[in-house]
């Protein structure tokens, strides 16, 4: 991990069954979590204060994941590079994707998880992972 400070991973719909599972797994990886209801309220650069990495859920509300995305950098200009990854479903294949939101497939494995975490804080773009 990076300078040896962990590094924290909001989650966008951590108040769901899937959301709390995934920031316990994560927290068993050695990163550290702020979980977001799917329907968050505050301002999201806020909410996003020390955030590494922007997890989303999957099977989040398009709506909810489309304002929270587009409200990204609008009070503080610098969370609008925060790195996002979207954990999408066979269901969720088709739906439009912002410039700069990797997809994971989900279920994925842990390791292939924390594989992509890695790759994309390290600025890479890991194979297969905008093939969903």
């Amino acid at each position: 991990m990076r300078d040896r400070q962990p590094i924290t991973i909001a989650v966008l719909g951590a108040d769901t069954v899937v959301g709390r599972a995934l920031c316990a797994l994560l927290e068993g990886s050695g990163y550290q979590t702020t979980p977001l209801d799917a329907y968050p309220t505050g301002i999201v650069d806020e909410l996003l204060e020390g955030a590494d990495l922007l997890l989303l859920a999957p099977r989040l509300d398009e709506g909810v994941r489309e304002a929270f995305l587009g409200a990204l950098g609008k009070s503080a200009p610098q969370r609008a590079d925060i790195p996002v990854i979207a954990l999408t479903t066979a269901l969720e294949e088709g739906l439009p994707e912002k410039e700069g939101v990797i997809s994971v497939p989900w279920p994925c494995e842990t390791k292939v998880l924390v594989q992509r975490i890695e790759a994309t804080l390290a600025g890479e773009s890991p194979a297969g992972a905008l093939a969903v």
